[in-house]
């Protein structure tokens, strides 16, 4: 599973199009589109200076779910939202998954969500997929009630910290990266710091796929050719 984080909207919707474009053309298995927010505790600086420059132009759920709906892109590709819990709150769970199915989104992932309090979205009326997480300090017992997930995929988180940093995994995360894989009934995917060819060969020694986000956020912010060029090496 070849994955690809896009925040939705930018550098602006044209671009943001274009490079949709870009990385079904490069064969990307599914596509994350990150709603911006202002308090984004999982993402790094790229992502975060991104999320307000888009927040400051006017992006917000709904205009991403007007042109994901126009845009049928779920037709084409695996589609998931990438977001944080108190939008999801905001938006009325019940009927967000509503409007989310007719966007064609597959599941949504909530990086300030512990997998414990999904069943409480769920209760509120919630719908659709909510990715579970696993981490470097997930503890045994954490990986085998993982092993059980039955929607999605799993997103293993593979450092410590946000989103951006380098690809550098200890033994012991490449050991419960392993486990899980072994006995997980979905596919695990792993994200934060992967950013080269290299780092996707390594990534997927140790899990069913992997996900991209900040390389390609920069990648955007300077050339929308060098972003083509990346996507088709990425993924190719």
């Amino acid at each position: 599973m070849k994955g690809l984080y896009l925040l939705g909207g930018y550098p602006d919707m044209k671009t943001f199009d274009e490079a949709l474009e870009i990385a079904l053309d490069a064969g990307f298995d599914f596509i994350e589109v990150g709603v911006p927010f202002s308090d984004p505790v999982a993402d790094g600086p790229v992502i975060a200076r991104a999320a307000l420059g888009a927040l400051k132009k006017g992006v917000n759920l709904k205009l991403i779910l007007d042109y994901l709906k126009g845009k049928r892109l779920g037709e084409r590709v695996d589609l998931y939202i990438m977001t944080y819990s108190n939008i999801l709150w905001a938006a009325n769970p019940g009927r967000l998954s509503g409007v989310l199915k007719e966007c064609g989104v597959k599941g949504c992932i909530v990086a300030d969500l512990p997998n414990e309090e999904h069943p409480f979205f769920k209760r509120a009326g919630f719908e659709l997929p909510l990715v579970s997480f696993a981490t470097p300090e997930s503890r045994e017992e954490d990986l085998l009630k993982l092993a059980e997930v039955k929607e999605a995929f799993i997103y293993f988180v593979s450092v410590r910290g946000t989103t951006g940093g380098s690809f550098c995994l200890d033994a012991d995360t490449q050991r419960k990266l392993l486990f899980l894989k072994e006995r997980a009934k979905v596919p695990v995917v792993l994200g934060f710091g992967i950013k080269s060819r290299e780092d996707v060969e390594k990534a997927l020694t140790l899990a069913h796929g992997f996900v991209i986000g900040t390389k390609a956020i920069e990648l955007l912010s300077e050339d929308i050719k060098a972003f083509e060029r990346w996507c088709r090496e990425i993924a190719g």
